[in-house]
């Protein structure tokens, strides 16, 4: 008899939501959490394959998790995820200890997997069912309850050269405007203030079902939920951020002035090369849309360097682009070969101490783009979602403003005589700026 379950998460925050997902069906069939992985009769490991580094750390929580199938109370596995639907026929044979594989559009079938378990039977499932859960999926939050993340839409349908996600997740397809208020308004009744939302293309939402409103009317609808809370819009293409878009977070009460965007390159011959629909033009037309509609936007993207055929020339137009615009967050990749894919095929591949070179010029260029910004809050008052309580100096509260995503961008240490109560929205003047976070004084 299995008693607890314990999941080891790995990957993007979609995929943490899959775990949720996965945790939630479980514990409403009667099966409790354990503490940790030494605990738990049952363990499950949610890979993550998009890229080979994200590939080596899914094999080495793998390994980790059946050292205590040999050693521990575990007695059963299952492997669920991106990599097992990418990889399913290797890694079934790699791992005889492993008792379920499901692929990531089947997660709606763990429970099946389970009951396969407690029969003292191996289980695998793989297929095109693309499962996309909705507000009657239960969920277990996995990292607290003040900021967690909505999936409002599974799938790709863009066809960009370097990526497998189209090949593992498919089709792109939205929730219900409905379905989606429906988990926001529950999940704000369970104490949410911050609520992320997710797909691998925000801006695309609805519009793959033929909806003619699509992202401005689901945003409308959530801003309308009577509640204090946080609006962030996650993975917006630029090649879709309309004036109504714009419009429609700068009229918003809880939209958060926050656009997560990523553009990948700005040069126009890498971004065909990539297979990216739009042009520089269109990313520069999004930025300037956003900027021009939206006061005091934070914009936050992600650049790759390192592309096949990818010139000094043409990074060098891309560090000029990133010195020129400025962005409030910037996150860089290197290019990943993947098997598979268009661009694993192209010549010209870029060799790995240039990519790294690159990475770390434009990495410290951002740095210093970010600390001059963030000298300029100095002195402002601005609202902070308190998160919890720096570990060496308890009379230090931690949290974020609205220019800060969870898990990927900056905090604030937050100075206090009485301390402020958890997951609550407070008024604090900054103090000091550095290169990411910022210091501030409670009001």
């Amino acid at each position: 008899m299995l008693h607890k379950v314990w999941i080891e998460s790995l990957g993007c925050t979609k995929n943490t939501v899959d775990s949720e997902v996965m945790l939630g069906l479980l514990v409403a069939r009667g099966l409790p959490l354990a503490e940790s992985p030494e605990q738990a009769d049952l363990i499950i490991v949610n890979t993550c394959g998009f890229i080979a580094s994200a590939t080596e750390e899914s094999i080495e929580a793998i390994l980790e998790m059946v050292t205590y199938k040999k050693s521990g109370s575990c007695k059963g596995i299952i492997v669920a995820g991106c990599l097992y639907q990418r990889y399913r026929e290797k890694l079934s044979s790699e791992f005889p200890e492993v008792d379920a594989f499901i692929g990531c559009n089947e997660i709606g079938k763990i429970v099946e997997a389970y009951q396969a378990i407690q029969g003292e039977k191996k289980y695998y499932t793989i297929g095109a069912s693309e499962f996309l859960y909705d507000h009657n999926t239960p969920r277990v939050l996995l990292n607290g309850r003040a900021s967690t993340y909505v999936k409002i839409a599974e799938g790709c349908d863009n066809r960009c050269t370097y990526c497998t996600i189209p090949s593992i997740r498919g089709r792109y397809r939205s929730r219900t405007i409905e379905s989606v208020v429906r988990e926001v308004r529950n999940l704000i009744k369970k104490g949410a203030k911050e609520i992320n939302l997710l797909a691998q293309d925000t801006t695309y939402f609805g519009q793959a079902e033929g909806r003619e409103e699509g992202l401005t009317a689901l945003l409308r609808e959530l801003d309308n939920i009577r509640a204090k809370k946080w609006l962030r819009l996650m993975y917006a293409h630029p090649g879709r951020i309309t004036n109504a878009v714009a419009r429609t977070i700068e009229d918003s009460r809880s939209i958060c002035h926050y656009v997560d965007m990523p553009i990948q390159h700005i040069s126009d011959e890498i971004l065909r090369a990539m297979g990216r629909s739009g042009t520089s033009g269109d990313i520069r037309r999004a930025i300037h849309v956003l900027r021009s509609e939206v006061s005091d936007v934070a914009l936050r993207t992600t650049v790759m360097v390192g592309f096949p055929g990818e010139t000094d020339r043409e990074f060098e137009q891309l560090l000029d682009f990133v010195r020129e615009t400025k962005f409030e967050r910037l996150g860089v990749f290197t290019y990943s070969r993947e098997p598979g894919t268009p661009a694993a095929q192209y010549r010209k591949q870029v060799p790995a101490r240039v990519k790294q070179e690159r990475h770390e010029i434009l990495m410290r260029e951002q740095m210093l783009i970010s600390h001059s910004l963030n000298e300029t809050l100095v002195g402002k008052k601005m609202e902070v979602l308190i998160e919890g309580t720096d570990e060496e100096d308890p009379a230090i509260a931690i949290g974020r403003t609205y220019r800060d995503a969870p898990e990927v961008d900056g905090i604030v240490r937050v100075l206090y005589k009485k301390r402020p109560a958890l997951n609550s929205f407070q008024q604090v003047i900054i103090t000091a700026a550095h290169d990411y976070d910022l210091e501030g004084k409670l009001l």
